[in-house]
């Protein structure tokens, strides 16, 4: 693995290890994944379903979405929703997480009262009609899947202060123009009363390939499909239960 990999992999690993402080200090609401490595070496830990707290009451916010519509809190009041932050230019993680978002659509039953919510994190590229032709690529049904455009402290201010996720601009090492922007991997989970109520992986950080974590096993290949989708599905039913 080139240097510059194992970098952006060895910072990658430490915002999702420290990106939800909160939530697992304030809360202990996650729960440790099994492993035979050392506490130094052992995988991040994974979100529980059945253990879902309020973590913290959503600001409002104001975005235009893919179809130019504007979306604000309030029109997502009485909706779980799923959110992660993206960008369309991504050489990276973006398209599996966004591939992973399309799949959750397909699994969702479309009368469940679920929205998805893909924030930018380029808002001077990815314009709505940029985000539309992205949208369009992945079948996203803009019924059910917002891909919202905002200035960047209102993307901040959502993403990062409310649902705890994380946005870096990327200085250093970058491997292409269009290499921009870390950010996290991660889900996050919103009730229908506009709360945060948890965080979940979408892809598995393979510690092992990261200096300093060679003993850790990788993560088995079918871990979206045997486990993270499965945990975060259980999550959103529960969820669209409650009142």
């Amino acid at each position: 693995m080139r240097i510059q990999d194992k970098s952006l992999l060895a910072i990658t690993a430490v915002m999702m290890l420290l990106a939800v402080p909160y939530l697992m200090v304030k809360t202990g609401a996650w729960e440790p994944a099994a492993s035979a490595a050392s506490d130094a070496s052992s995988i991040p830990p994974t979100r529980s379903p059945d253990d879902l707290p309020v973590i913290g009451e959503l600001a409002d916010f104001s975005m235009t979405s893919q179809s130019g519509r504007i979306v604000r809190r309030a029109d997502l009041l009485g909706q779980v929703w799923v959110a992660d932050v993206i960008f369309t230019r991504c050489p990276g993680p973006c398209a599996r997480m966004t591939t992973r978002m399309a799949d959750l659509q397909a699994s969702i039953p479309p009368q469940w009262p679920v929205k998805l919510v893909s924030l930018t994190t380029d808002p001077e590229y990815d314009t709505p009609e940029v985000l539309s032709r992205y949208a369009t690529a992945f079948k996203a049904d803009p019924a059910r899947w917002s891909f919202l455009h905002a200035p960047k402290p209102a993307i901040v201010d959502l993403a990062v202060d409310n649902l705890k996720l994380v946005v870096l601009d990327k200085e250093e090492a970058r491997e292409s123009p269009n290499d921009l922007f870390i950010h996290s991997t991660t889900l996050a989970l919103v009730d229908k009363h506009g709360r945060l109520r948890g965080a979940f992986e979408s892809l598995p950080l393979d510690l092992s390939r990261v200096d300093g974590f060679e003993g850790v096993e990788p993560p088995p290949p079918d871990s979206w499909e045997a486990t993270l989708k499965p945990r975060l599905l259980k999550a959103v039913e529960r969820l669209v239960a409650e009142d």
